[in-house]
């Protein structure tokens, strides 16, 4: 029976470490925080750092003048990005944001630390949900992403197995023997051994060499270009 590993320290000690960190975190802290998660969870995964530097500098240029920053905010709301629809909708959330942040700052920085923290915490709350929403829009992405990319490789092994075929429909053609295929059994073991030189030759890992009598047999009953060169090289009974 394995021993218990006993705690560093008493889970009250932990506790009240953690009450004590938390209490004491100051205004600046704190918006420093929620900025450095901004920066992590929005700038730098959904759009780039200098729009973040371009944003604060826009917001700093009008805190402390309600007209300006009634402008500021108009421009926003008129403002046309060429963003997908979710990013926009959120990056206007994530303004706000930065805005209630800075006029935190701008009341701390005025001593007035009711209003620093009421501006604070209301972001901090923006944040949070942005956070998650940043989440949701790159969960999509990823999906997005690796549909588009079974797509190309679906494209590249259609592409693949069509080279096989033509090659296969050129074979029963050229191989023909003079009065025409007495058997499909014939045909596919005649053209096995060319059709894996041909499928190694040109690297080629979408069909298995070990399966050619099996795939081989199919498409001469059913793909549309091999079973046509079958029946057109096929020998012909005379009634």
């Amino acid at each position: 029976m394995t021993k218990a590993t006993q705690p560093l320290f008493p889970p009250h000690q932990i506790t009240a470490s953690m009450n004590e960190s938390i209490g004491n975190t100051t205004v600046v802290e704190a918006i420093a925080r929620n900025h450095s998660l901004l920066r992590d969870h929005f700038f730098d995964s959904l759009l780039d750092l200098d729009h973040y530097i371009q944003l604060l500098e826009g917001i700093r240029a009008v805190t402390g003048n309600p007209a300006l920053q009634a402008e500021l905010e108009t421009r926003w709301e008129n403002e046309d990005i060429e963003l997908g629809e979710a990013i926009k909708t959120l990056l206007h959330h994530v303004r706000y944001a930065c805005l209630y942040l800075e006029l935190g700052s701008d009341a701390e920085a005025q001593k007035n630390r009711a209003r620093a923290w009421a501006f604070t915490n209301y972001a901090s709350v923006m944040v949070g949900e942005i956070i998650e929403k940043s989440a949701a829009i790159l969960n999509a992405m990823k999906v997005d992403d690796r549909s588009n990319q079974n797509s190309i490789n679906a494209q590249g092994r259609n592409k693949s197995t069509l080279l096989v075929k033509e090659e296969a429909a050129r074979l029963l053609k050229d191989r023909r023997p003079e009065d025409g295929w007495p058997t499909k059994v014939k045909a596919v073991s005649d053209l096995e051994d060319p059709l894996a030189e041909f499928i190694e030759k040109n690297k080629i890992p979408t069909l298995q060499i070990s399966n050619i009598e099996k795939w081989l047999t199919v498409w001469l009953r059913e793909d549309e270009l091999v079973k046509q060169a079958w029946e057109n090289s096929k020998r012909v009974k005379i009634r």
